[in-house]
């Protein structure tokens, strides 16, 4: 048990999310929800996210797109520390947050703001996944993936992303062809996030969404 609390310990949670602003989050649900419903569902699953991060035993870190001093302050009271993405398309984002956390842990987990059902298991699943990988996916269920992390800084070269349609049905499989010289990746078993109005429904007969 010691030796797992230790590579835990060792691991640097990064949740990339972007700052609350009425009609630029959640946009695929503005149609039918309206731009405050779909604001409130992105604070909603942020906040569930960030207190599963705050109870990570290891460091954890909130990465805006955009700066949001209100938020980044709760999130410091937390115990989270904050920062900003940096580049260009999410895909160069996630590719030099992963690059530079290697350069202060062993491991770095990265993931979104919008799955209601990530907890700590799954985490730990995650973390035990690069014992024999270099790369870890977290699949989600519609072809996409909720988390991906490595440690191998080595890995995360420039245009590591280059091709994969990121936000798509694709992505998941894109992202295993992209890494394919960096086996062995290990991939888990898949968890769902909110995109769509029908996602929201099934969050909210779960519990997980009010």
């Amino acid at each position: 048990m010691a030796a797992e609390r230790d590579i835990t310990l060792d691991t640097l949670l990064l949740v990339f999310a972007r700052a609350p602003r009425r009609g630029r989050v959640k946009t695929r649900l503005i149609p039918e929800l309206g731009e405050d419903a779909a604001l409130a569902v992105h604070q909603r699953l942020l906040d569930r996210t960030l207190l599963e991060a705050a109870a990570f035993p290891g460091r954890a870190k909130l990465m805006l797109d955009d700066q949001d001093d209100g938020l980044a302050a709760r999130a410091r009271e937390m115990g989270l520390e904050v920062g900003l993405q940096q580049g260009g398309g999410l895909g160069e984002r996630m590719n030099t947050a992963l690059r530079g956390g290697l350069q202060e842990a062993a491991r770095v987990l990265l993931v979104g703001s919008d799955c209601p059902v990530l907890d700590q298991t799954y985490l730990s699943l995650a973390v035990d996944g690069l014992n024999d990988a270099r790369v870890v996916l977290g699949a989600s269920e519609d072809g996409g993936y909720v988390l991906i992390g490595g440690s191998d800084a080595a890995v995360w070269h420039d245009g590591r992303f280059e091709g994969v349609r990121l936000g798509t049905d694709y992505a998941m499989a894109d992202t295993l062809v992209a890494l394919n010289d960096a086996a062995p990746v290990s991939v888990l078993p898949p968890l769902w996030d909110v995109d769509i109005p029908e996602d929201v429904a099934r969050a909210r007969t779960l519990g997980v969404l009010p």
